[in-house]
């Protein structure tokens, strides 16, 4: 977003209701900018109660005291946030002050839900005015989003304090949302959904297109693809917080970012080493950390398909051999224990047990029957019983196998509705699931191509 620094001694025409504004000398009185870019002053009815933060760098106006103060307690969490996410201790004092300005009564024409600008002093330093336009229901995250956008915009004025009259400062929407969505991710708060999504089809929400997205864009997104767009760029983020230079970087970066004239692109490269490569590359650390994120933590339960997956490569029995070699042997296989003495084949059973019990832990819940079935089944190998084992292994590889083809239905239609319903992303289901087909067929050609296990091989020794 685009902020013009406003001169102390230069005077501002503005009109609302035919009226023109001037600054003066300090005090300086308080003027907001609606989304139309008009002035609100005390004259309109806006001379609302003010709430001021603990540190008294906040100080919210509106017609609500008691929604000036939960909105002053959320400014401060945020300002704490931020130095306690780049390890430091918030000051005390020499920081610029930053009004907010709930703007709930007005004519003024909506165009965007808030709007910042700089103001420079007399004496010297700068005051930011942010008016949040809240004459109809927002979203917290709005609320939040343009609060950070203030603290990075006070943070970088505090590293240029020689700024000219007309200087413009501009922040890229991405590193406010990036880095309100890194702290709520490393508080614990972040959902997985998306960046499973976004893992699976990164051209959902390239990086190309997060560095060129401004709150205009945002705005006119549907729910789906906003919800995209704040998992690109807090995964944009939490790449860069995972480089050599961590928070030393991202201090770095935001020391400048309003200020800095060149492409996102040249700034990452200026203030991060690790990251001095072109798209190709910062799209590859991005697509990393996506797959970080989108990984299951230990506490969750895992889907159908992840499941199933593992439960594919668990159902081998463990043998060693006289030449104490280990040997994988598939359950349907189990003959092989006939011929073990009993404390061996109990030994081999016990061992699958326990990893299936493993399993059982995190496994989606209509598995639970499935593996306690395979429980019973190593019972009776374990005793030598064989009577009747192939027949149930037939009936349960059959149960999962029905689970499986169901659980790709589900995850394509959850796919299918996230991706359809956000706006310019339009298609019936039928459509996506022949798209899907598709490049399963491409992807099955690629991998039977002579040459593709030479080139995996390469690959794989090139993105160590």
């Amino acid at each position: 977003m685009n902020y013009k620094l406003w001169g102390s001694t230069v005077c501002a025409a503005l009109f609302l209701s035919g009226k023109v504004m001037s600054q003066g000398a300090q005090p300086v009185p308080s003027i907001a900018v609606p989304v139309d870019d008009t002035a609100v002053n005390g004259e309109d009815g806006f001379n609302g109660k003010v709430s001021v933060g603990l540190n008294r760098q906040f100080k919210v106006k509106g017609e609500s005291l008691m929604l000036n103060k939960k909105v002053s307690s959320l400014c401060n969490n945020l300002a704490n946030s931020v130095h306690q996410f780049l390890g430091e201790k918030r000051p005390d004092e020499g920081f610029y002050t930053i009004n907010v300005s709930l703007y709930s009564k007005g004519d003024a024409k909506k165009a965007n839900l808030f709007s910042n600008k700089v103001r420079e002093l007399d004496g010297g330093g700068y005051r930011l005015d942010l008016l949040v336009d809240i004459r109809e229901q927002i979203q917290s995250s709005v609320l939040e989003s343009a609060i950070m956008q203030a603290i990075v915009i006070e943070r970088t004025l505090q590293h240029h304090a020689g700024l000219g009259e007309g200087d413009k400062i501009e922040v890229p929407l991405w590193v406010s949302d990036g880095l309100l969505g890194a702290i709520h991710w490393k508080a614990g708060k972040g959902k997985r959904g998306m960046y499973e999504v976004l893992n699976r089809k990164p051209d959902l929400f390239p990086v190309d297109r997060l560095f060129k997205t401004t709150q205009k864009d945002v705005n006119e997104m549907g729910d789906t693809l906003r919800a995209l767009y704040k998992a690109s760029s807090t995964a944009m983020m939490m790449s860069i917080l995972r480089q050599p230079e961590g928070k030393e970087g991202v201090k770095a970066m935001l020391s400048e970012v309003a200020v800095f004239e060149g492409e996102t692109s040249e700034l990452l490269r200026k203030n991060i080493s690790a990251m001095n490569v072109g798209t190709k590359g910062l799209t590859k650390l991005w697509n990393l950390q996506l797959a970080e994120m989108a990984a299951p933590r230990l506490q969750d339960t895992k889907t159908i398909i992840q499941t199933e997956e593992e439960l594919r490569g668990t159902l081998f029995f463990t043998l060693v051999g006289d030449d104490r070699l280990e040997r994988r042997v598939a359950m349907e296989d189990f003959d092989v224990l006939l011929g073990m003495e009993d404390k061996e084949r109990v030994k081999t059973t016990v061992f699958l047990n326990q990893k299936l019990i493993q399993l059982g832990y995190r496994a989606f819940p209509d598995y639970q029957p499935v593996l306690a079935e395979y429980g019973f089944i190593l019972t009776d190998l374990a005793r030598g019983k064989t009577e009747g084992i192939a027949d149930k292994l037939k009936n349960l590889k059959f149960e999962r196998e029905r689970m499986y083809e169901s659980g790709k239905r589900v995850r394509d239609v959850l796919d299918w509705y996230r991706i359809s319903t956000a706006k310019g992303l339009n298609g019936d289901f039928t459509g996506y699931q022949r798209l899907l087909e598709q490049m399963r067929r491409e992807e099955k050609r690629e991998q039977q191509n002579g040459v593709s296990s030479y080139v995996n091989e390469v690959e794989k020794l090139m993105t160590r």
